[in-house]
């Protein structure tokens, strides 16, 4: 157990702030469950799995980061620490991290290869590039199991930093007592292990970013081919859906690696910043709150969700079809 010395008091208004957006967030996805379960037709139960699959991994990470690790960085030293009921296991808590982004990943590859098999399927050719998509995805799948294996290898690193908290406390002056505990630890760049993980992990975002980008270049392509066996509604529905995956995977970019490159590979920065105090604690909050903001886009932007969304809370019936019944038949196309 951690002892008096390794809790420390947080900013008022910090918890304010994060207790505001947590439950604005958990708000968010209940609505966001109940429309997809209740309120979207059956038609569109397939690709309704894959957005609820993804919408799961943002409120997973809102729950690690949020309520398990609540993480506080204390500049202007760069050291992570944690101040809930299993800040113990602080160290076990940010090995989650890992997978809830390898999800977070997975299920928005999975969004895109859909959409495009959902364009190509009635094309006879088999499209080479379509096979490339395929190959780059198992290529993600594997560098994610060894992400997975990293951040299993790497807990010394995190666990047992007296030695490099020695060094840090030479470079950024004394530490406060909490400071020595457990629930607070660095990113170790000593450690080649660490650097390894860090490297993988970054192969494993650009090859999920190759994998999404190239499936939605093959989609564009087919939407856009004049021998495509399309009705115009079935493209401006699978255009509509498309754009609206756009926008929330833009979300999850910039709300996720730009944080993270702040957190692990712009330390200077950060150190220069040090003197507005808020700055950590928004860098934080924008990758966790990341999620529910990737949902609402979802939500305004595609117009089928959109639609149930105003119908519940018009409380009319669960919607029968999309608009009438010649749209209903191309949305089917689209999502099958």
């Amino acid at each position: 157990m951690l002892n008096e010395t390794c809790w420390f008091d947080e900013p008022f208004d910090f918890m304010i702030i994060h207790y505001i957006a947590l439950s604005i967030s958990v708000m968010i996805y209940a609505v966001a469950f109940f429309v997809l379960i209740f309120r979207t037709p059956k038609h569109f139960s397939k690709y309704r799995n894959y957005l609820a699959a993804h919408i799961f991994s943002g409120f997973l990470l809102d729950f690690v980061m949020g309520v398990l690790w609540k993480v506080t960085v204390v500049l202007p030293v760069p050291i992570m620490c944690s101040n809930t009921i299993v800040s113990e296991y602080a160290t076990n808590v940010f090995q989650l991290l890992p997978v809830c982004f390898a999800y977070t990943g997975a299920s928005a590859i999975s969004l895109f290869v859909y959409r495009m098999e959902a364009v190509i399927v009635h094309r006879s050719e088999q499209l080479l590039v379509r096979k490339v998509v395929r190959y780059v995805k198992y290529a993600f799948y594997v560098n994610i199991g060894f992400v997975i294996l990293l951040t299993i290898l790497i807990y010394p690193d995190l666990k047992y930093q007296k030695e490099y908290k020695q060094k840090m406390e030479v470079r950024f002056g004394t530490f406060k007592p909490y400071m020595w505990c457990d629930n607070c630890f660095f990113c170790n760049f000593d450690s080649n292990l660490f650097r390894v993980f860090f490297y993988v992990a970054g192969c494993a975002v650009v090859l999920g970013g190759l994998t999404g980008g190239i499936a939605f270049h093959v989609t564009v392509k087919a939407l856009s081919a004049v021998s495509s066996r399309l009705t115009a509604k079935t493209r401006a529905t699978h255009r509509n859906y498309l754009i609206s995956l756009v926008l929330a995977a833009v979300v999850h970019v910039v709300c996720i690696l730009v944080p993270l490159l702040g957190f692990l590979s712009a330390i200077n920065v950060l150190i220069s910043l040090s003197q507005f105090r808020f700055f950590p604690f928004i860098l934080a909050l924008v990758i966790q709150e990341h999620g529910a903001a990737s949902t609402v886009i979802m939500f305004l932007t595609n117009n089928l969700l959109r639609k149930a969304l105003k119908k519940m809370f018009f409380c009319d019936e669960v919607i029968p079809t999309v608009e009438n019944s010649s749209q209903r038949r191309s949305t089917i196309v689209a999502q099958h």
